[in-house]
């Protein structure tokens, strides 16, 4: 839990801010509309309720350091999923610090390499992100698997790239009819395996 303007931020509130902005956000995206990343980040201290964000100190107001608690059973998930002979790795847009994050989340040692969108200069949903990935791993896209926790970004970034399937991490039911889903990261065990 942190104290941020005021305002108390506990984790289980953070997590759940994230994915309703991030399921209103993929849905403006998908409609067209040219939001960027302040109005998700404004639309998430919204929710947490923080009055206004872009006077934050601490960097909280451009996001530096949210992502750097991992999810309930990830560690214990991508244990599992190497010990099957899974081959992972991370593709985000970040802003230069996600391996940082990772790092810092303990979570770092179990990836091959991470590609960071600040890093290689394009991000998601552009599928040259994903064929930079692909690369590589020296995998073809249809036997691969990409797994995200946005529609636009990430599910149809990676279907826009060839990818085999593509899976969203939808723990609140968001997700539009249609898309490949799981409700947690610990659901990756059995949906992979499939």
């Amino acid at each position: 839990m942190s104290r941020r303007l005021g305002t108390v931020i506990d984790e289980v509130s953070a997590h759940r801010a994230h994915y309703f902005a991030m399921a209103e956000y993929s849905d403006l995206k998908i409609q067209g509309e040219g939001h960027g990343w302040d109005w998700w980040l404004e639309r998430y201290f919204t929710l947490l309720g923080v009055p206004d964000p872009h006077l934050a100190g601490e960097r909280i107001d451009r996001g530096y350091g949210l992502w750097r608690h991992p999810l309930e059973n990830v560690a214990e998930t991508l244990s599992g999923l190497a010990h099957d002979g899974v081959r992972m790795a991370v593709v985000s847009n970040s802003d230069g610090s996600v391996a940082d994050s990772l790092a810092v989340a303990g979570l770092a040692g179990a990836f091959e390499f991470i590609i960071d969108s600040h890093e290689v200069g394009v991000s998601k949903p552009d599928p040259a992100i994903f064929e930079a990935a692909l690369d590589r791993l020296a995998l073809q896209p249809e036997h691969t698997w990409y797994v995200g926790d946005s529609v636009f970004h990430d599910v149809q970034g990676a279907l826009g790239a060839s990818i085999g399937r593509a899976i969203l991490v939808d723990p609140y039911g968001l997700a539009p009819d249609g898309v490949d889903r799981v409700g947690s990261v610990a659901d990756l065990l059995g949906s992979l395996g499939a």
